[in-house]
Order: structure tokens, then C-alpha cells, then sequence
């Protein structure tokens, strides 16, 4: 990867902020002919500096990789954060980092980068050091909407409110969880509306507990009119999942096999019925929203 152009985040939600730095990016690398490398961290920098106060992830490392490429990179570099990369002085992590590792002549970041020990290093030493090793550096101004920047925290924020509309809104597309489809009560094929109970990944967040209208991808075949209910309990391994029926599909169980299913907009919040029932919308439609994905177990 010599003489590269590289974009530099976290890259958490692969967000329409994050997209005006790899569009900048993917012209610099078209003018000079060169590929363009997405720089990631992984894990999250908080999750290193200080455990259990790390934020929920939007999108998973295999995610956050899917949609890079799908923005036009070339390749995905995953920095490896540890104890021994935090301590590197921001001339260190240009040189060992960004030059030595990744190979890059060219380096674009949002304005508000901040690299090296104790975040020291600001996008002017950035660009002084690339230039010292005979390279260039630019910086994207941050986007905002409705008054306020786009960030990652201010998405996961929505999320966890149930607001995935507006969430998604600011993503650029449909807000995607991935998790395992388990073993649930088989109370749903009781009343002919079996359900798949997905776990999703501990370290991505969810959405608040509600019921949510979506669709669902399996075999490459779209599915509408799921009701996805985020917030049960599965006792067995401490997390919550999401279930929902599949209305119109009779392709048999998901356990043995792939799906891809995406929530379109929060109905409304949880109600309880009786014993523990959900009631649902019946007019909840397929527009707007968060999503999430069944993987095979």
C-alpha cells in the first residue's frame, strides 16, 4: 500500500459526516491515481483508556468494513488499538502508523481529528508532519444539520430514544443490527405468526424497547410488514434480542440460514397486556428507519 491516499476516523456509523471525508478523499485519490485506505480503530479508543466506559458501537468492525467499500474505498485498514499505540507522541504515529504501516502520501481527516498521546496532536501538526515526510494532509469541515453537527453520539442518542427515523435520516440509510437468531418460546407459531429471535452483538447498541415496522432480506428475496420488538429479555445469556414475525414468508426456519432484515420506523413505545403481552401496530408501514441482521447460527 505505497503512496496511498488514506482517510483517518473511527468511522463508527459510516455516517453522512464520515461520507464528506471519504468523498474528499475519494477525489484526491482519483486525481492522482492512487487507491484510497479507510484507517479504523479497532477496538474503539475508550474501550482501551477506559473499560466499561466505552460507547455502544453503530456498526460492528464486519459492518463498519462493508460499508467503507460501499462508499467507494479500496481497502479497509483496521488499526489495532492498545495500551502501546496511546502512548505514541503524534510524530510517532505518523511515522510508525500512517507512513510506515499503512503507506500513505496523502492523509484526510475531519477538522476536529485529534491523534497521538493524550490526544496532543491537532489537523495543524498533522499536516506538518505528513508534509515533513514529503506528504499532505487535509481537513473537512464538520456537517450539521438541523443546528447540530452530525456525530456518532448524537446517532446513538436517537437510537437509544427509538428515534431510528431520524437516525437513519442522518446515517444516509437504514440503521442495521446483526445478530444470532435463537431458540425462543415458539409462542408465535402458536397463533400462525412464528417469530425469529435475534441476539444482536453485545458491543453495538439497540434501539430503545418499542416495536418497531421494518422488512426483512432472506435469500436475497424483501420481505415487509415485520414487527420488530426490541427489549426481551433472554435470560440465559444476560442480553436483550429482538423478535418479530415475518408476515408472507413460509420458507421454513431461519436458524439454517441467512437473512438481512431492516426496521423502517419505531410504531410507538412498549405496551404491556395481560401477561407480558405486545400489542402492535396494525398500521405500521415499511418507510423510514433502523434495521438489524439474522445471521445463521
Amino acid at each position: 500500500m505505497r503512496g496511498v491516499v488514506a482517510v483517518l476516523g473511527n468511522f463508527d456509523g459510516v455516517h453522512l459526516g464520515h461520507r464528506a471525508v471519504l468523498r474528499r478523499g475519494l477525489e484526491v485519490a482519483r486525481e492522482r491515481g492512487v487507491e484510497l485506505v479507510a484507517a479504523t480503530f479497532d477496538p474503539h479508543p475508550r474501550a482501551v483508556l477506559w473499560p466499561g466506559d466505552e460507547p455502544k458501537l453503530l456498526t460492528s468492525l464486519d459492518l463498519r468494513r462493508e460499508e467503507l467499500v460501499r462508499q467507494g474505498v479500496g481497502e479497509v485498514y483496521a488499526i489495532h488499538f492498545d495500551r502501546a499505540l496511546s502512548k505514541k507522541t503524534p510524530e510517532e504515529f505518523v511515522r510508525d502508523v500512517l507512513v510506515g504501516e499503512i503507506g500513505a502520501r496523502i492523509v484526510v481527516v475531519g477538522e476536529n481529528f485529534r491523534f497521538g498521546h493524550r490526544a496532543s496532536g491537532d489537523f495543524g501538526d498533522l499536516k506538518r508532519l505528513m508534509r515533513e515526510a514529503w506528504g499532505d494532509a487535509f481537513a473537512v469541515s464538520l456537517q450539521n444539520t438541523s443546528g447540530a453537527e452530525i456525530t456518532s453520539t448524537r446517532i446513538r442518542a436517537l437510537i437509544a430514544a427509538g428515534d431510528v427515523g431520524e437516525a437513519s435520516r442522518l446515517l444516509g440509510r437504514p440503521y442495521v443490527l446483526r445478530g444470532e437468531v435463537i431458540e425462543g418460546d415458539r409462542r408465535g407459531r402458536t397463533i400462525g405468526f412464528p417469530t425469529a429471535n435475534v441476539l444482536p452483538d453485545p458491543t453495538v447498541i439497540v434501539p430503545a424497547r418499542g416495536v418497531y415496522a421494518g422488512f426483512v432480506r432472506i435469500d436475497g428475496k424483501g420481505i415487509c410488514g415485520l414487527h420488530q420488538h426490541w427489549g426481551r429479555a433472554d435470560i440465559r445469556q444476560g442480553r436483550e434480542s429482538g423478535r418479530g414475525p415475518f408476515v408472507g414468508f413460509r420458507g421454513g426456519s431461519l436458524r439454517s440460514r441467512g437473512g438481512r432484515g431492516v426496521c423502517r420506523e419505531s410504531a410507538r413505545g412498549e405496551k404491556i397486556l395481560g401477561r407480558g403481552g405486545i400489542e402492535c401496530s396494525d398500521n405500521s408501514r415499511c418507510r423510514g428507519g433502523a434495521g438489524y441482521h439474522a445471521a445463521a447460527r
